[in-house]
């Protein structure tokens, strides 16, 4: 998967090069939650500072300074708390409360009266046979101050009377006035959004930025699908009698939630947008993406509040040092510091809360152990990096066994190799970020412990069988990789873990078990093993009536989808100048699926001196005027211009067969906010197709694009399509519909898959990986390891691609040749091949 993790020079955050970060959470928390315990040992702790240095350190560092007084919840702010999320998420709790209130007192005022009245032996006193007489009195001299009629007939007493009423009634009206002034002040303090938050084990994002409520929707979707989970087991009683979840958790009849934040309330702080502003965003946002209100509801499991999170009383006040997981969303404020400095700050923002995280952390601790601090046992807090920063693992810290706590993650790295391997393998895109999307079919895991399986549906069952016989008995779901906690990656790949494993690994309890799949439990079927079976049985039968399919792939390696393709790069990406690395692994994402004769041509404002540089550094070999060669015989060539400009781009086309484009927002020595990126994307494609419309037999062009808003792709312009195959010097060219990248949602995606799952970096680390004994995902065509036209069972498919030689391949979806792309169909559908059908693939190759 590409890189979305940050270049922190492989000290803190090992690993973290590839498209999905880790996965699984890493301990048991309070709440029971499905997480990993990794062993300490020196390789690991020499990664990033332990937790008993970094908590002597925040304690010299704090040395002097008298407790701050937010940190402590008494029981007072718990009540008002519970009370301001109450009004938060219903306007009218107020008034119901206030009527609940004057019910309770005129009740009890109401008995009050009968028992006296009662006592009373020289009168009958109204009542006194009556609790209900009783009643009525009360709320009678509520409503109307009860007139007198005994009063004598005396004109003064009466005057008098009069005058004690009407007094009576304007000391009243202060009261309620001094009242009204209290209620409507408190009332002011909650819509402020300043109150402090008694919530411990949340989830807490800090900032905001474009990806903020994708990123809310990505962790609701997480809590509806643990949510319905355990309304399914407890046949609908949990969806309308949620507050019976602890009850159903102590009898042992709910699974634990995969990760806290499925499971815990979610707190964002912000100082860009008010309380109100938020919650209006929140709840569009919210209903456009079908999040029902009974399972997320913003003010009761959503809290928004006011406050800068680079500060120690704000992070104080949202209970930082209490939560379970911690998201940083600063990139806006990283940008402001950036832009007043001139380019010399980076990360501001973000890194300056990193440090006050940590401070606030250690100084007020979640609990102490021996005399030690000790943060939350589940906590993990991700960085969302605005760019690649060679020191950000000074800040970094772990937990006492040796857990990561601090995740930096660039997701510049990770949205610039998903726009290049689209380009190079179309439709792949669309199955990455369905993988990223917790809505759906979505990279999960589970620890071995609490996975239901065997003819009892038990937990657990799956211990001590090998990782082969286990994924036989889950029909929705492919599991693709195990972690066992604690084991160096470089030993994990020698022993047949991570992706792609080895089908003998024998499960353990702690294992960490990864899989694709619809929800975050997968369902067992043991009349799966049979079905399996028989897919193997008529698996060996196709590959025996074709031999000639394992002699091909035998023979040509992986090279069978290669394609001699022309790719036109239009625009440029700052952050490759000062990391040329970065470009030379984007380049080589585009080389891996291109034959000799192919080329990759630049057009952007980067002098050709600079670009000579960049080429040099990567290993190019100069050809020409701005030409170049690298490995695989293709020829790289750069044009200097702007490509939004006809006369800069005409020539381009004119003189090269272009056969697919990428085209950035960004460009070279300029900044535009996101909104003018997207515009520039519309006007560079809009010229792609009037110049391909010009242009006599051009062939079909295959555009990738990216964008911010979701608008823009729809909007696009792409250069003409017929919707026929085209041949083109002989060759049958496809054309495939124009792929957006929206960076936003992959950014939100990614982030949130960090947050849910943080220490699985072994193994997603090999997704997208280079080196081809990494399980690395590809499409390559069909007819590499199946017979066309040939009608099969899906499941026969898996089952052929992991019986293939010198590989543990596995197939996890179909690009059909009309550009569909469907993950993961049923293991009993029906389907037929063509030739211009690919499949999807985890793929890696094993050493003989």
């Amino acid at each position: 998967f590409p890189p979305i993790a940050a270049a922190s020079r492989g000290r803190c955050v090992h690993r973290l090069s590839a498209a999905l970060h880790p996965f699984a959470s890493g301990t048991m928390g309070r709440g029971g939650i499905d997480s990993a315990k990794v062993a300490p040992d020196s390789t690991r702790a020499s990664k990033f500072q332990g937790l008993d240095s970094a908590a002597d350190e925040a304690a010299r560092t704090a040395a002097g300074s008298p407790a701050n007084t937010l940190g402590p919840v008494t029981v007072l702010e718990h009540i008002t708390y519970g009370l301001e999320n109450r009004i938060a998420a219903n306007p009218n709790y107020p008034f119901l409360l206030l009527i609940a209130n004057t019910t309770v007192v005129i009740g009890a005022a109401g008995a009050g009266w009968h028992l006296l009245a009662n006592r009373v032996s020289d009168a009958e006193v109204f009542g006194f046979d009556s609790w209900w007489d009783g009643v009525y009195l009360a709320a009678h001299l509520v409503m109307t101050g009860g007139p007198d009629t005994d009063t004598p007939a005396d004109t003064y007493l009466r005057y008098i009377y009069s005058f004690l009423v009407l007094f009576g009634l304007i000391v009243f009206a202060i009261v309620v006035g001094f009242i009204t002034a209290g209620i409507e002040a408190g009332l002011e303090a909650v819509g402020s959004g300043r109150t402090k938050v008694a919530e411990t084990g949340h989830t807490l994002i800090l900032g905001w930025n474009e990806a903020t409520l994708r990123a809310v929707v990505q962790i609701a979707f997480l809590r509806r699908q643990y949510q319905m989970g355990n309304e399914r087991r407890t046949l609908g009683v949990l969806y309308f009698f949620p507050r019976l979840l602890p009850l159903f958790k102590l009898l042992m009849i709910v699974d634990p939630p995969s990760t806290s934040v499925a499971a815990s309330n979610i707190v964002i702080m912000t100082d860009q947008h008010d309380k109100n502003e938020m919650h209006e965003m929140l709840e569009s946002v919210l209903a456009e993406r079908g999040i029902n209100p009974r399972r997320t509801r913003i003010g009761r499991d959503i809290i928004c509040r006011v406050g800068s999170p680079t500060d120690v009383s704000d992070l104080l006040r949202v209970g930082a040092h209490r939560a379970a997981a911690i998201l940083v969303m600063m990139s806006e404020k990283d940008q402001v510091e950036e832009d007043e400095s001139e380019g010399t700050i980076q990360n501001g923002a973000t890194l300056r809360t990193s440090l006050a995280l940590r401070y606030v952390i250690f100084t007020n601790p979640y609990a102490t152990k021996n005399g030690r601090a000790m943060p939350h046992p589940d906590l993990r807090i991700v960085l969302q990096m605005s760019h690649p920063s060679d020191y950000v693992d000074a800040a970094c810290f772990a937990h006492a066994d040796g857990r990561q706590v601090i995740f930096p993650v660039d997701l510049s790295k990770f949205s610039n190799s998903l726009m290049f391997n689209c380009a190079a393998q179309p439709g792949l895109s669309a199955i990455l970020l369905d993988m990223l999307d917790f809505e759906g079919m979505a990279i999960r895991r589970r620890k071995a412990k609490n996975i239901r399986s065997g003819p009892f549906n038990a937990m657990g069952a799956c211990v001590g069988q090998t990782f082969g016989e286990m994924r036989k008995q889950f029909s929705a779901a492919a599991f693709i990789g195990i972690v066992r906690p604690g084991m160096d990656e470089e030993e994990a790949l020698e022993k047949g873990f991570g992706l792609c494993p080895d089908m003998n690994v024998k499960i353990q309890r702690e294992d960490l078990l990864i899989f694709v799949g619809p929800r975050p439990t997968p369902r067992c079927s043991m009349r799966m093993s049979s079905a399996f079976a028989g897919y193997v049985e008529e698996a060996a039968k196709l590959m025996k009536a074709h031999p000639d399919i394992e002699a091909n792939r035998a023979k040509h390696g992986l090279t069978n989808s290669k394609r001699k393709r022309t790719l036109l790069v239009c625009g440029w990406r700052p952050v490759w100048q000062q990391y040329p690395a970065r470009l030379g692994g984007r380049i080589k994402e585009i080389t891996s699926q291109r034959l000799p004769g192919s080329a990759i041509i630049f057009v952007n404002k980067v002098p050709d001196e600079a670009f000579a540089k960049l080429m040099a550094a990567i290993g190019a070999s100069k050809k020409g005027a701005g030409s170049y060669d690298v490995a695989g015989g293709v020829a790289i060539k750069h044009v200097v211009g702007d490509a939004a400009q006809t006369a800069v781009l005409k020539p381009v086309m004119d003189e090269n067969q272009i056969d697919g484009c990428i085209v950035l927002g960004t460009q070279a020595n300029f900044r535009l906010a996101g909104k003018y990126r997207d515009t520039r994307v519309l006007n560079v494609i809009l010229l792609l197709r009037k110049l391909c419309q010009d242009k006599a037999n051009a062939p079909p062009m295959h555009v990738v694009g990216e964008n911010t808003e979701d608008l823009t792709a729809k909007l696009a312009l792409a250069p003409h399509r017929s919707g026929f195959a085209k041949l083109v010097s002989g060759e049958r060219r496809l054309e495939f519909e124009p792929d957006f990248v929206n960076n936003m949602a992959v950014n939100a995606r990614a982030l949130v898959q960090t947050l849910a799952y943080p220490h699985i970096e072994s193994a997603r680390s090999e997704l997208f990986d280079e080196r081809e004994t990494s399980g690395g995902l590809i499409n390559v065509d069909a007819r590499e390891y199946v017979p066309l036209n040939v009608s099969m069972k899906f499941g026969v498919v898996r089952t052929i691609v992991l019986r293939a030689v010198g590989e543990r391949s596995m197939c996890l979806g179909v690009v059909w040749g009309s550009g569909a792309v469907e993950l993961l169909p049923k293991h009993d559908s029906t389907v037929r091949f063509t030739d211009d059908d690919r499949l999807v693939l985890l793929r890696k190759v094993v050493k003989p």
